[in-house]
């Protein structure tokens, strides 16, 4: 419980402090105290803590309601937890850009649509929003200056760019700025720990010195933080992704990443397994989600990797209030026989913070996808269509 320093302060300015303001004062002191302790028995599950206005007419007291804490631990749940699913359907968006989708990432900030697309002459888009108009392309495939082999868009949750760039081929990290030039940064990520021909970090920004990322390593997977600090470089290990001593290899690790600064959350969902973590960095505790547990896969990556096994989460759009996940549910094997059949749809789940279950939405198409909370709004680069841009309404 809070004590009464945290809950009550008084501007000091020019007030005259004597015996019957004091008296006023305390006389308001106990009638507020039997108010706040009515209202905690009223509703118990909100925690909150109070701050002070920057108002020069009054003093006044404001309430604001804390984020719970997670409940750690592991929980198996079924489908049944979200619900009815919700279906949308897609408003396809005309655009002057036509590319086919391939390993496509998307992220929304502000009034731009960020794109990064392994099959076009830049693989690096900018697009307008609402009226999603191409205003900037970059990132040609090559080795030279201004040039990349495999980019990564890096989602920034602070206001200093658009969102960053990251070089896999090489640790090398640009900032998108928000007048769409781009720049490389003074430092690079730490090196992979294991030797892969193609670097899988999964890297989230706090700030222009301080990123969250997951990546492959020898006992599996983890997530780091990395940060810049008095010109020195820090790396430190968060979390161990790792579940099983029978899954050794990278494969079974495979999976989407996402984190929340304001809110002390990590989250990482695995594409081979219906299965999430969540963790609170702050307290260091994580709630792990098992979905129809069974026993897990075993092999090396390419059995895992077979299009014969089911593919559960691969897409995520962490937001402020809530994470959203992309969900097949389906193997590669059963997608392409109902492509055959005119049939496309995939499904997003919605949690908050904590892995509370909030909502199951089904598309009436299959891509790659984003969410715009401010917004409520759902994008989605289809796969099967020539003009690739859907939207979807999230209210």
């Amino acid at each position: 419980m809070l004590n009464i320093n945290e809950f009550f302060i008084f501007r000091k300015g020019k007030i005259r402090w004597d015996i019957l303001t004091w008296n006023w004062i305390n006389g308001c002191f106990y009638i507020l105290i039997i108010v706040h302790f009515a209202a905690c028995n009223s509703n118990k599950n909100k925690t909150q803590t109070s701050v002070q206005q920057d108002s020069t007419q009054s003093d006044e007291i404001v309430f604001v309601e804390r984020f719970p804490e997670l409940t750690e631990g592991e929980v198996e749940l079924d489908e049944s937890c979200f619900g009815e699913v919700i279906e949308l359907k897609g408003e396809q968006k005309i655009t002057n850009e036509i590319f086919q989708v391939r390993e496509t990432q998307l992220i929304v900030k502000d009034t731009f649509l960020m794109v990064a697309n392994h099959n076009s002459g830049n693989m690096c888009m900018v697009f307008s929003l609402p009226d999603f108009k191409l205003i900037r392309s970059f990132g040609k495939q090559g080795k030279g200056p201004g040039e990349f082999q495999f980019p990564k868009l890096v989602q920034a949750e602070g206001d200093e760019c658009l969102c960053y760039v990251y070089e896999s081929a090489n640790n090398h990290l640009f900032s998108l700025k928000k007048d769409l030039t781009i720049s490389e940064l003074p430092f690079k990520l730490s090196d992979p720990q294991i030797n892969r021909s193609m670097n899988d970090k999964q890297i989230y920004s706090f700030s222009s010195t301080n990123f969250v990322y997951a990546e492959s390593v020898k006992s599996g997977k983890a997530i780091f933080d990395f940060s810049i600090r008095n010109d020195s470089v820090q790396t430190n290990l968060i979390y161990n992704l790792s579940f099983s001593k029978g899954h050794k290899s990278w494969a079974s690790y495979i999976g989407d990443f996402g984190a929340n600064a304001e809110k002390e959350r990590l989250v990482y969902a695995y594409k081979y397994f219906k299965r999430l973590v969540f963790i609170d960095t702050k307290n260091q505790k994580s709630r792990t989600l098992v979905f129809d547990s069974g026993e897990a896969k075993k092999g090396d990556a390419l059995s895992v990797m077979s299009p014969q096994n089911i593919t559960h989460y691969w897409g995520m759009s962490a937001q402020k209030e809530f994470v959203y996940v992309l969900y097949s549910g389906r193997s590669p094997v059963d997608v392409q026989k109902e492509w055959g059949k005119k049939q496309y749809y995939i499904f997003v789940e919605k949690y908050d913070w904590n892995g509370n279950q909030i909502a199951k939405y089904k598309l009436d198409n299959w891509g790659y996808f984003c969410v715009d909370e401010p917004h409520q709004k759902l994008y989605l680069a289809s796969v099967n269509d020539a003009e690739p841009f859907f939207e979807f309404s999230l209210e």
